[in-house]
């Protein structure tokens, strides 16, 4: 039987685990104008944060879902998404698929050398996305060439 005392019980467990993990990300690095952090530092310190980090932090959390300021707050921050990146809908992006099924920087170097494996890959990319503007052959083998010059696991 379903409890919702049970389910928020999971729930909160969950978070509390998630929260456990919460440390600087190195590959998270934004770049300002003067202006724009001047004026980040302002809104982060009118809403009550000590850093424009913990403001970026907190909307990150309404973005993703976890550690919400509301319901309201999360649903708006997903609207924005939707309304700033809303084509993504419409095509779908190589790096997004690489990601998503846990290639590393060795499956994409095999990828690279290996034109049968990358056929079938590919395939299933583009099956994975019918009906949207896939990226090229050509781009994704960019794209994974620049990935691996870079280094850092996805």
């Amino acid at each position: 039987m379903y409890s919702m005392k049970g389910h928020w019980m999971l729930v909160s467990k969950e978070y509390k685990e998630d929260f456990s993990t919460k440390k600087i990300r190195e590959d998270v690095k934004i770049s300002l104008t003067d202006k724009e952090y001047i004026n980040l530092k302002l809104l982060a310190y009118k809403a009550g944060f000590r850093t424009p980090g913990d403001l970026l932090s907190s909307f990150v959390g309404d973005l993703t879902g976890w550690h919400r300021n509301g319901s309201d707050e999360s649903e708006l921050a997903e609207m924005w998404f939707e309304r700033t990146f809303g084509e993504s809908e419409d095509h779908s992006n190589f790096i997004h698929y690489l990601y998503n099924n846990d290639f590393t920087l060795g499956d994409m170097t095999e990828l690279l050398y290996d034109e049968d494996y990358f056929e079938d890959v590919y395939e299933n990319y583009m099956d994975e996305n019918k009906g949207k503007k896939n990226q090229t052959k050509e781009e994704c083998k960019k794209l994974m060439t620049e990935l691996l010059e870079k280094g850092e696991e996805l």
